[in-house]
């Protein structure tokens, strides 16, 4: 029998989520004449992303055994250790959200996002650099332009 491990638990809440936001995303107006995309169009992507991670922790939880429990002190300790990105993340993420008005859109996503890969992926080789600063640039500048020309919205 299959037990509720908090993977599991995580990807089944963000599917359910991704369902109802995904049926409330039909409610956002049409796209207008200068709008060839609609408003609706970056949220959906989005729901169509964080479905498709979610489904991919369900399927990784599904694949791997459940390990015995530990001692208290030593739970502790992996909880630490283990959030310890997270909460370096955190910091990331405060920092974009002060720098965004001072020094645009692009260069502070683009500071922000080599940033987190770089946490996130550790930048040890050159390919890995290269993956990095491809990636950033990349999304970087695809959202503004879906912001600024599909949707026609201006960012700082």
């Amino acid at each position: 029998m299959l037990t509720l491990t908090k993977d599991r638990a995580l990807a089944l809440a963000l599917l359910l989520i991704v369902a109802v936001m995904w049926i409330a995303s039909g409610d956002i107006r049409p796209p207008t004449a200068w709008q060839p995309y609609g408003s609706a169009l970056f949220p959906r992507i989005l729901l169509v992303v964080i479905g498709l991670l979610s489904l991919l922790i369900l399927v990784r939880s599904l694949l791997v055994k459940v390990p015995e429990q530990a001692g208290l002190g030593t739970r502790i300790n992996e909880w630490f250790q283990r959030r310890r990105t997270i909460l370096a993340l955190f910091l990331l993420f405060g920092l974009y959200a002060a720098l965004l008005p001072l020094v645009g859109y692009i260069a502070a996503t683009l500071g922000f996002l080599i940033a987190s890969f770089a946490l996130l992926m550790g930048i040890d080789t050159r390919r890995k650099w290269v993956i990095n600063l491809t990636i950033s640039c990349t999304l970087a500048i695809a959202i503004f332009v879906i912001f600024r020309y599909g949707l026609n919205v201006w960012l700082p």
